[in-house]
């Protein structure tokens, strides 16, 4: 399964959204832009803006495309008892 989600990824991002672009970019271009193909290029970039607007309105920092729930952060540890921050770090030389 993971492979699949992996390959989607890449296929959403980079072959349908470059894709997408390129033609948008030519039929900018144009002298003569073709409204259908405008429409393809547009409906081929959006998945990827879908997922990233996802995203960014939600304030997810995980990425768009993970399904899991935005992890809390963990608590920093506590310093050993041997020695860390007693202060007995060697001073600058000078």
């Amino acid at each position: 399964m993971k492979w699949w989600t992996t390959s989607w990824l890449l296929i959403k991002d980079v072959a349908l959204t470059g894709t997408g672009l390129w033609i948008i970019y030519r039929q900018a271009v144009s002298a003569v832009p073709s409204d259908v193909l405008l429409t393809v290029g547009l409906a081929l970039i959006a998945p990827s803006v879908y997922d990233h607007a996802k995203a960014v309105l939600s304030g997810r920092t995980d990425g768009p495309s993970s399904s899991s729930p935005a992890r809390e952060p963990e608590s920093p540890s506590l310093p050993s008892s041997s020695g860390a921050g007693t202060g007995d770090r060697p001073g600058p030389a000078g």
